[in-house]
């Protein structure tokens, strides 16, 4: 009558092991199966030039859109400060400093000299910088 017992405990411990090595092994072959996030670099390298003119247009409104935004975002920025609402505040002069980096002009810049360099497509008239 002990052996049933023990019976039960070494099939249970052989299922338990059974599926923990599947598992780790599902785990790793599911990291190792993924693909990798695009760079900037590869994502340059697919750009259609059929599409240049529109995409150089959609980035020169963006840069508009920081440009006529960024008064209005330090406005409300200042207006929250007074009114004690320093979350909102935080959250604004964060997302004031992002707009105003270097790292986020500069990569609206790059894609834009890549995709006039590829397509030869000239700038669109007008700046909005």
């Amino acid at each position: 009558m002990n052996i049933i017992p023990a019976a039960k405990k070494a099939i249970v411990g052989v299922v338990a092991v059974g599926a923990l090595s599947l598992g780790a092994a599902g785990v790793a072959g599911a990291a190792t199966a993924g693909t990798a996030t695009p760079t900037p670099a590869t994502r340059l390298a697919k750009v259609n030039c059929a599409n240049a003119t529109k995409v150089l247009d959609r980035i020169q409104k963006v840069e508009g859109d920081i440009a006529a935004g960024l008064p209005k975002l330090t406005a409300a920025q200042a207006k929250a400060a007074a009114a004690g609402h320093t979350r909102l505040a935080d959250r604004l002069e964060r997302r004031i400093t992002r707009l105003k980096s270097a790292t986020f002009t500069n990569r609206l810049d790059k894609a834009a000299s890549a995709i006039e360099a590829k397509c030869n497509v000239p700038a669109p008239s007008g700046t909005a910088s």
